[in-house]
């Protein structure tokens, strides 16, 4: 019997503790997939800006070249550019954002710049394109360091918080 509630325990501790250290690594993927939209955004940048390419293809050639989990977001808003289906970029890019971004750790906020990016692009002339997918990169930036800033302090947070509720449970449950 004792050796059961020893077992329980050590159970009950180590999901808890393992939950906290999953909530302080969605942070980690947090920060990588930010980057990773960051990284999009300047292929996409460099393809429109240097190679002179048309947006379908730019978005074609940044998802190829891109090593993220935001390629098959690439590669849809660009299949379906090329369909010539009737949808505008705008409503395409909302579109994809709302479907193929949901197995990342993207937040809302995250998601809504994106979007943003998606409502300018596409019908504007290229050094518009070019000013809109700047202010892009420069709010992912601010994004990432505030992210950063905090992603330290609520890790340690998280982690700590898992080990004490384990405990809290272990208590209420003896």
């Amino acid at each position: 019997m004792v050796y059961f509630k020893i077992i329980g325990c050590v159970f009950i501790i180590s999901s808890c503790t393992g939950m906290g250290f999953l909530f302080a690594s969605e942070i980690k993927r947090r920060i990588e997939d930010l980057k990773a939209a960051k990284s999009m955004a300047i292929l996409l940048r460099g393809d429109i800006r240097y190679a002179q390419t048309a947006l379908p293809e730019a978005l074609e050639n940044a998802a190829r070249r891109h090593e993220g989990r935001l390629a098959p977001f690439l590669k849809r808003v660009s299949g379906e550019l090329k369909q010539y289906s009737g949808a505008s970029l705008k409503e395409i890019w909302k579109k994809a954002v709302k479907e193929e971004l949901t197995h990342t750790s993207l937040s809302k906020k995250d998601k809504e710049c994106l979007v943003q990016l998606g409502d300018h692009l596409g019908y504007l002339d290229k050094d518009m394109q070019m000013n809109t997918i700047d202010w892009y990169i420069t709010q992912v930036d601010e994004i990432m360091k505030d992210v950063t800033a905090e992603s330290k302090q609520k890790m340690r947070l998280y982690q700590s918080l898992g080990v004490l509720f384990g405990l809290f449970v272990i208590i209420l449950i003896l």
